[in-house]
């Protein structure tokens, strides 16, 4: 069953690609007695742009969060491979200057959902470390300088790709 949050996040992201709402219009028998307003159908997109950046900026990026998610749940279950060195890289995100702790777990930056739109590189990525460090396609978003690490090809500076 779908938590309230997931429902509550599915909600207030695909509402505004609903069509918007249009006033009905007066019948016949009433035409005479009905006045016309001055408000025209709202979007429901224009009242959810604030703060978020682009509607599909932002559903790409809480896609990408709920599928890494999903595959953190898929490799605690045993059924995705597990970096072999994930207690390593752990320990290094533990020394990080981005690292926050919530509620007893440590993330990368604040937790994505509390800021979605960001820059991995000063803000963090909002991946809980423990999880991401387990991630075999994971990088982190520093080099051991604490500036944005470069991934090109099969190279990579990031902290863990360094050690």
């Amino acid at each position: 069953p779908a938590s309230p949050l997931c429902l509550c996040i599915i909600l207030y992201y695909f509402v505004p690609f609903l069509p918007p709402i249009q006033p009905p219009t007066p019948s016949i028998e009433s035409s005479h007695s009905h006045r016309s307003s001055d408000k025209n159908g709202m979007s429901w997109s224009s009242c959810c742009q604030s703060g978020f950046g682009p509607i599909s900026t932002t559903f790409r990026d809480l896609s990408r969060a709920a599928a890494k998610s999903a595959a953190g749940k898929m490799r605690s279950a045993g059924l995705l491979p597990v970096r072999v060195d994930w207690a390593r890289r752990a320990t290094v995100c533990e020394r990080c200057p981005l690292r926050v702790i919530r509620c007893g777990v440590s993330y990368c930056g604040k937790p994505f959902l509390h800021q979605i739109s960001r820059r991995p590189d000063i803000d963090g990525c909002g991946c809980p470390t423990r999880e991401k460090a387990r991630s075999p396609e994971e990088h982190c978003p520093l080099n051991p300088r604490n500036r944005a690490a470069t991934t090109s090809g099969k190279s990579c500076d990031c902290k863990w790709c360094s050690v």
